[in-house]
């Protein structure tokens, strides 16, 4: 189960844990965009033990890509955007496959539908979120 999280609940989080044990369980992840990764990020290792975390709207423009590969993210989800513009590089490939390394789920989050299984499989795509309309602002 993956639950959006949004800055002003990803602090009451952190600041109340044990408020939010039903979050705790191993199958749960909580999805939080960068702004709120980044307005958090220094708090967040204290409750990495508890609660496991997915990386939503992936690399918006400025983001500082240092502060995402030092967290252990479970997962991350990639805009059809960022998955566009990105897809013909010749750096995507070894992007996703760094994050394979990582055994960081990689699902991207689309209106087009999903490319063949050995496509997804040859960039570690673990899954595709096909979505009638654009993607909307994250929480």
């Amino acid at each position: 189960m993956i639950i959006p999280v949004g800055v002003k609940q990803l602090k009451q989080i952190i600041a109340a844990p044990e408020q939010y044990h039903y979050w705790q369980h191993e199958q749960v992840r909580l999805a939080i965009n960068y702004e709120a990764f980044k307005e958090c990020r220094l708090a967040l290792p204290e409750i990495i033990p508890v609660f496991r975390f997915w990386l939503i709207d992936f690399a918006p423009p400025g983001a500082d890509w240092r502060l995402i590969e030092s967290f252990p993210f479970a997962g991350i989800v990639l805009s059809e955007d960022f998955f566009n513009a990105n897809y013909q590089k010749f750096t995507f490939p070894f992007l996703l496959s760094s994050f394979a390394e990582r055994e960081m789920m990689v699902i991207v989050r689309s209106t087009q539908p999903a490319p063949p299984a050995e496509v997804m499989r040859a960039l570690n795509i673990a899954g595709w979120q096909h979505q009638r309309r654009a993607s909307a602002p994250s929480p």
